[in-house]
């Protein structure tokens, strides 16, 4: 399963489509009772992500490879701690990733990294890395060295900034991760409603829209199994408000059927403001 459940809904509201909040304790159950069912076999979370960690600590039953990030420090002391920390609130002793949220953490302080050299070789992390929001960071982070055993970075049918990267990173033995496959909920808002800064994207969208209207398909089918088809690509982190929506998304992987007709139709959409591809710009 190349699925990886995203977690910050269940610490924040988040989303621009987000219209259930935060689930309860028994939802969240839930949740994680049908993510085991189906197959997914990690949880990517944060410190960042209000009281996400603490919900998976006291939840999740231990079921799931977690992957947390760390916000940025001022020394390597800060950085132990906040590992520590993150151990604790996940009710674990070791965790399967563990990324700096900022990559440019690393940039400004290369420093950090051999703490998490040395967190990995005590064996309380099994795979070191930084999450990622532009190309450039990556070539800066390789120049010094810092070589990751996991990544994440945002990409989806529209937003394929990375994509020179990919090949790169598998290269190296990096496993990589993507987010923002339904771009925070962007891909399924009406285009003739969009807010007013994000009218330059209407038709853009508009194309997309009738693109999956003329092949008899959603556009949510269409943005995992697009990612879900790239085999430089290891797992793409999607966030859930129910266990509902869950069971929904895995349903559209497992019922696709191949369409790279398709596919390369929607590559060919121009987008007139590509920064509006990144939320930060919202």
């Amino acid at each position: 399963m190349k699925i990886t459940l995203g977690t910050v809904q269940f610490g924040i509201q988040y989303g621009i489509s987000n219209t259930h909040g935060v689930p309860s304790d028994s939802e969240l159950e839930s949740i994680f009772s049908v993510a085991s069912e189906l197959g997914i076999k990690q949880l990517d979370t944060a410190k960042a992500y209000g009281n996400s960690e603490e919900r998976i600590g006291q939840l999740s039953k231990s079921k799931f490879d977690i992957i947390t990030k760390f916000p940025n420090v001022d020394s390597e002391k800060d950085l132990e701690i906040a590992l520590s920390e993150s151990l604790q609130k996940l009710n674990v002793s070791s965790i399967y990733g563990y990324l700096a949220h900022n990559a440019d953490v690393f940039i400004q302080n290369p420093s950090l990294w051999e703490v998490l050299l040395k967190e990995k070789k005590e064996g309380k992390i099994k795979k070191i890395g930084y999450s990622l929001y532009t190309p450039e960071q990556l070539e800066r982070l390789l120049d010094l060295n810092c070589i990751p055993d996991l990544v994440q970075f945002p990409y989806s049918i529209l937003d394929r900034k990375f994509e020179k990267q990919l090949s790169i990173l598998k290269q190296l033995g990096t496993e990589v991760h993507v987010r923002s496959v339904f771009l925070q909920g962007l891909y399924f808002m009406n285009p003739n409603k969009l807010p007013e800064k994000l009218q330059p994207l209407q038709n853009s969208l508009v194309e997309l829209k009738n693109l999956c209207i003329e092949n008899n398909v959603s556009v949510g089918e269409v943005a995992l199994n697009y990612v879900i088809s790239n085999p430089n690509i290891d797992k793409l982190v999607i966030g859930i408000e129910t266990a509902e929506q869950l069971r929904e998304n895995i349903n559209l992987v497992t019922n696709w059927k191949s369409n790279k007709i398709l596919f390369s139709k929607i590559e060919v959409i121009e987008i007139k403001d590509k920064s509006l591809l990144n939320p930060v710009n919202w």
